[in-house]
């Protein structure tokens, strides 16, 4: 038994001894790149969206007070709008106001307007409108194209084009070759063109100057190397 234990053993070993080495020969070599790349293209839909503020020392004249100035809004926009301009009202919130004593002294309320338009060149009379109807601030103002996903999908393929020429140019430069490609992540990011700030109506009316938006878009690549 003795014998059989022994014999077992020393064949355990000498295993481990021949797949330690075979474990350290397979480790792969690696190079990881990150690839950029934009695709730029004129908009076709401008939102906006428009925060309509109000407060009151009592919650119920806050909150019919926002009702009335969110209708005028509304009522502006829609002069101004064409037929297939979207509106909507989101957000509405109604929070107690608080002194230094942590005393309730009043109420506010919150409500957003959002305005979805390819008229991109009434964008300007859309600010100013509303404004003069009460709008309290415009929160956001972006502008996106109705291809994106296609034009995230060209700008991909050609991230992923500048990530292959970077390897095989660092590859190189070490001696070594590609061999094959690991892993590749995906990341697509939008930056659309916002504005903040306080409404108020002015004399001269509101330029917006609408050019290409860009689609960028980053490819992550791990490849092989040999």
């Amino acid at each position: 038994m003795k014998h059989e234990y022994t014999v077992a053993l020393l064949s355990l070993l000498l295993l481990l001894g021949v797949a330690m080495p075979t474990l350290a020969e397979d480790k792969t070599s690696t190079i990881e790149i990150t690839g950029r790349a934009a695709v730029m293209a004129l908009p076709t839909t401008v939102t906006i969206s428009f925060a309509v503020e109000t407060d009151s020392p009592k919650a119920q004249a806050a909150v019919r007070d926002n009702a009335e100035r969110t209708e005028r809004i509304l009522a502006a926009l829609k002069k101004v709008s064409d037929k297939d301009t979207k509106l909507r009202t989101t957000g509405f919130a109604l929070s107690p106001v608080y002194e230094k004593t942590e005393r309730v002294i009043g109420y506010k309320v919150r409500n957003t307007v959002v305005l979805e338009s390819k008229d991109l060149d009434k964008t300007g009379s859309f600010i100013d409108d509303a404004a003069e109807a009460g709008v309290s601030r415009i929160g956001n103002l972006s502008f996106s194209n109705d291809k994106e996903e296609d034009l995230r999908k060209e700008a991909g393929l050609e991230a992923l084009k500048r990530a292959m020429r970077d390897a095989e140019a660092l590859a190189k430069a070490s001696g070594m070759t590609i061999k094959r490609i690991l892993k590749i992540t995906y990341d697509s990011r939008e930056y659309p063109t916002i504005v903040m700030r306080e409404a108020a109506p002015a004399a001269a009316r509101t330029p917006i100057a609408v050019g290409e938006i860009p689609v960028q878009v980053e490819v992550h690549v791990t490849f092989e190397v040999n």
